[in-house]
C-alpha cells in the first residue's frame, strides 16, 4: 500500500519490543537525546495512555527501500529509525508529523501490518481534527 501522505493510528502492543535497550542506546548517541530526563519523556507514554491502546496519528511520507544493510547501519539511518541496522526491514518511512490522540486514546487488539479502523473523531485533537476530516473526505487518506 502507498502510504505517503495518509494517516495513520500508532498502536502500542502489549508486549516490549525485546532488543535488550538497544533503542535507548541508540537515542543516546550524539545527535539524539540531550538527558535522561528527555530519554525517559521519549520512551514512556504519556499520563492516561496505556499498552493496548491507538495512541497517536502520524501523518506518513516518503518510503525509500534500503536494501544494504551496511547503508541501514550508518548512525544517522540508525538514530532515525531507532533500531539497529540489522533489526530494521529494508523499506524506511518518514513521519511527517506526530500528534497524541486525546486521553486515552483507542483500546484495541493489534495486528500485523495496516489496515483501516473506525477511528472516534472525538479522539482527534483540535489542532488537527479538521485538516484530518479533510483528508480523509477528500479521499486522500483513511485512519
Amino acid at each position: 500500500k502507498k502510504l505517503k501522505g495518509k494517516w495513520v493510528c500508532l498502536h502500542v502492543g502489549q508486549r516490549t519490543y525485546p532488543d535488550g535497550g538497544k533503542h535507548k542506546e541508540i537515542m543516546r548517541r550524539t545527535g539524539g537525546v540531550d538527558s535522561e530526563a528527555e530519554l525517559e519523556r521519549l520512551t514512556n507514554l504519556p499520563k492516561g495512555f496505556s499498552k493496548g491502546h491507538a495512541v497517536a496519528l502520524l501523518e506518513i511520507g516518503d518510503t525509500e527501500l534500503m536494501e544494504d544493510e551496511v547503508d541501514r547501519c550508518a548512525p544517522h539511518v540508525e538514530l532515525g529509525a531507532v533500531a539497529t541496522g540489522a533489526a530494521m526491514g529494508k523499506y524506511l518511512t518518514t513521519v511527517k508529523s506526530a500528534h497524541w490522540l486525546l486521553t486515552p486514546g483507542l483500546s484495541m487488539r493489534g495486528f500485523p501490518g495496516v489496515s483501516s479502523i473506525q477511528l472516534p473523531v472525538k479522539l482527534i485533537p483540535d489542532s488537527i481534527r479538521e485538516r484530518v476530516i479533510n483528508d480523509i473526505t477528500a479521499g486522500s487518506s483513511k485512519v
